[in-house]
């Protein structure tokens, strides 16, 4: 599933100092060697990380969705371009009762992970572990992906 993301991840990190290295079949993606981003497939779902130090396999984010994972990686390598590059970003709403009109998140046999739906696509669902992911990510799909993308080209 990675493979087709090739170059929205190489047109994200193109020009900035992010580095990018293999890691758990997947990658991992850093700045400075201190906050890290990681992403792999396993089992037909593309699972997301973050951790400090040293890359991680305690996914909070995972889905089946190409789209979400589009939208996913634009937000996380673009927030880390904007970093690099010295520039803002656009700022998502993080508290779950503030979820765009079309999301719902229900809960699962895991807690605390919530399963995060459109409620007229099936296809568009992630399960996410903290709203301080899965919430920004709901806002992040409101947009076009190309026109999000622009937002962290600058």
């Amino acid at each position: 599933m990675l493979e087709q993301h090739n170059d929205l991840i190489e047109r994200l990190l193109r020009g900035s100092s992010t580095r990018q290295r293999e890691f758990n079949q997947g990658w991992t993606f850093t700045n400075d060697g201190t906050l890290y981003f990681s992403v792999w497939d396993e089992d037909g779902n593309t699972f997301f990380a973050w951790s400090e130090r040293q890359p991680d396999t305690a996914a909070s984010v995972y889905t089946d969705s190409d789209t979400v994972t589009a939208y996913l990686l634009t937000t996380q390598l673009g927030a880390k371009r904007a970093m690099a590059l010295h520039f803002d970003v656009p700022r998502f709403p993080r508290k779950i009762d503030q979820l765009p009109p079309l999301w719902a998140a229900d809960k699962t046999q895991q807690p605390p992970t919530l399963l995060y739906h459109r409620t007229d696509d099936a296809c568009l669902h992630f399960y996410c572990s903290s709203e301080f992911y899965g919430v920004p990510l709901t806002h992040a799909m409101q947009d076009d992906l190309e026109d999000l993308l622009k937002k962290y080209m600058a």
